[in-house]
């Protein structure tokens, strides 16, 4: 039985995969491939050592504004969280940070300053809902949003030439 572990190096690929665990995999079989334990709360996730299980935390609420949220998150060292979604659960969402060292585009790492993507490849950002940075294409269409990823920064500003120091804290991918 294969057993799933991220690949602390390994590649990130917008809307496929990053840490060698692709996008789409049911929740049952992450479980099944997977040691792992239920935790109640997710600071009881936010750990810097799982010691090569994977925590995982339901959120099974009501918010306030009368959406329901019906997500699993499962968590490896504090350097890669894994966001399942919907009543039959899929990977929807791979987080990588701290520790974590595969590249995006073959440039960028956790750490790195943003506009690395900007002076080597070209794209250009857009600052989006929750505080990140979506990519715009330098290719034909330079309005059209990179789909399948996002960047969290140390600075909570859109990116600009007065702010261009911005270090990348988190890298997501999803579908």
């Amino acid at each position: 039985m294969t057993n799933i572990e991220p690949i602390m190096d390994g590649d990130i690929v917008p809307a496929t995969m990053a840490a060698g665990i692709e996008l789409g995999i049911s929740f049952d079989f992450f479980k099944r491939h997977t040691r792992n334990i239920l935790k109640k709360t997710k600071e009881e996730c936010s750990t810097d050592y799982t010691n090569n299980f994977w925590f995982i935390f339901r959120r099974n609420e009501l918010t306030i504004g009368g959406f329901y949220i019906n997500d699993i998150y499962c968590y490896w060292d504090d350097n890669v969280v894994l966001e399942f979604s919907g009543d039959i659960p899929i990977l929807t969402a791979i987080h990588v940070s701290n520790k974590y060292s595969g590249k995006l585009f073959n440039v960028l790492t956790i750490g790195s300053r943003l506009d690395l993507l900007k002076s080597k490849l070209g794209f250009g950002f857009y600052y989006g809902p929750g505080d990140v940075h979506y990519l715009l294409s330098s290719l034909s269409k330079p309005d059209e949003i990179v789909e399948g990823v996002f960047i969290r920064t140390n600075y909570l500003l859109p990116y600009s030439e007065e702010y261009q120091e911005q270090l990348v804290e988190t890298i997501t991918v999803y579908l």
